[in-house]
């Protein structure tokens, strides 16, 4: 029998994504993130509240930032460290 992974919350799971996504240089420095609707979508999950969530805590890390009617954006690194 396989040993069983433990449960992790949607919200982590996008969160560590957008962060590889980030460092990878996908997403890199002012690039605007898909709309909520979308990441849910991308992301497999029926709540767009969950999605917000992640983003609102990247957000309050400082690797994100908002615009209110613009949409969310990668922080500059620099302004991060």
């Amino acid at each position: 029998m396989p040993a069983s992974r433990p449960f992790e919350p949607h919200y982590r799971r996008i969160i560590a994504d957008i962060r590889r996504r980030i460092a990878s240089g996908e997403w890199p420095s002012g690039h605007k993130l898909p709309s909520t609707k979308t990441l849910a979508e991308i992301y497999d999950v029926r709540s767009q509240s969950t999605v917000r969530s992640a983003i609102t805590i990247l957000i309050e890390t400082g690797e994100l930032y908002g615009h209110q009617g613009l949409g969310v954006f990668v922080a500059d690194r620099a302004e991060t460290s």
